[in-house]
């Protein structure tokens, strides 16, 4: 079994017996929501549990030796080793610190990428926020519009977590978090957030791309979790993060001062520079605003030299078109090329075309041969 699998059902097993922390719990609650497929787990586990009578053991036992050597007898079950391992640990979010922002992120994105809709999950329920309708959820007023989003708590012990989606194609999203801190978050891209920031820490997460601004707060740092582990930890700044290729993070700061982390490495950026993650290791240059920061008003400005096959792939996300690039135009590279979003895509084509380097034609499907 491994480790993932014995995380989970750790917090399964917890949160059967009672013994769940808040934090714990809304990991789990992201866990179920990102995973559907784990309901049945839970249930299974739940049933097994109850046959071999575990938790009224747990109920009545004084403490968590006790309930490991009642575990141990039951060697021929197979959650013993977790049921044992959340018996005896208290501080069972330090190992699993936010591995509800972080785990399998950059697998998941297919999942939803596609969708028709900029979503907002909270536990069970959905709200579709092209509907700009105030909604309310468990002791949260939601007060979307258009192209943004606040809130405000009327339960200030809520422990639930938000999971924003902005599909394929869709226009940027803002979001104003808890503490006044802002997220425009591109297309493609998921965001994960407490609605409360009750801890020592702020903690959100981040896949896809996004600008963030934040309040800064004195003894509460902020920090931003990214795929395969890495993050961004800030006291009060302005920064772009990308991690739209796989493998690949991006943190170019623009204000104030960041810290980036990949596993023991740390690096400190100042504004002006960009650090990229990459194979466990940090390279830190200088980037250009204009390249890097043009989304944020629906442009794309690519960099010079560069390939056909990126100006494809950029542009069928940004414009949910399919483009495939044929062999006769693979490799061929462009300078002051310029995608509007508010444009149609034969804007784009158009100036490719002007180079006299591709043609291209769209077949029945609306597939964009690049040729």
């Amino acid at each position: 079994m491994d480790l993932e699998a014995i995380d989970i059902q750790t917090l399964i097993v917890a949160d059967i017996l009672g013994t769940i922390t808040p934090d714990e719990k809304i990991q789990l609650d992201k866990l179920m929501i990102d995973r559907p497929e784990l309901q049945a787990l839970y249930e299974e586990i739940r049933e097994e549990m109850e046959s071999e009578n575990i938790a009224v053991h747990a109920i009545g036992s004084v403490s968590a030796e006790e309930l490991i050597s009642k575990a141990k007898r039951r060697v021929r079950n197979r959650y013993i080793r977790v049921f044992a391992a959340a018996a005896s640990s208290v501080g069972l979010v330090g190992g699993l610190s936010y591995y509800l922002l972080t785990s399998q992120q950059s697998t998941a994105l297919a999942s939803w990428e596609d969708g028709k809709n900029i979503l907002l999950k909270i536990g069970q329920q959905e709200i579709n926020l092209e509907n700009n309708a105030a909604t309310n959820v468990n002791g949260v007023a939601f007060h979307p519009e258009t192209g943004s989003l606040t809130f405000s708590s009327l339960n200030s012990t809520t422990h639930d977590l938000g999971v924003l989606t902005v599909p394929r194609g869709k226009n940027n999203y803002k979001v104003i978090l808890d503490d006044g801190s802002e997220v425009l978050l591109n297309n493609t891209s998921r965001l994960s957030f407490p609605l409360k920031f009750d801890g020592a820490k702020r903690e959100i997460s981040i896949d896809g791309e996004a600008y963030v601004k934040v309040s800064p707060k004195a003894g509460q740092p902020f920090i931003v979790h990214l795929p395969y582990n890495r993050e961004v930890e800030v006291l009060g700044t302005e920064f772009n993060v990308n991690t739209y290729d796989s493998g690949i993070a991006r943190i170019s700061l623009v204000q104030g001062s960041v810290q980036v982390a990949e596993g023991e490495s740390r690096t400190l950026l100042t504004p002006g520079k960009a650090a990229t993650i990459d194979a466990n290791q940090i390279a830190v240059n200088t980037f250009e605003a204009d390249e890097v920061l043009s989304w944020k008003d629906g442009i794309i400005v690519f960099p010079d030299n560069v390939t056909i096959e990126k100006i494809a792939e950029v542009a069928g996300r940004n414009m949910k078109v399919k483009i495939i690039v044929e062999k006769s135009a693979a490799g061929k590279k462009f300078m002051g090329v310029i995608l509007d979003k508010s444009k149609p895509i034969s804007h784009l084509l158009q100036q490719l075309t002007d180079t006299k380097e591709v043609t291209y034609n769209i077949s029945k499907d609306g597939v964009i041969h690049i040729m």
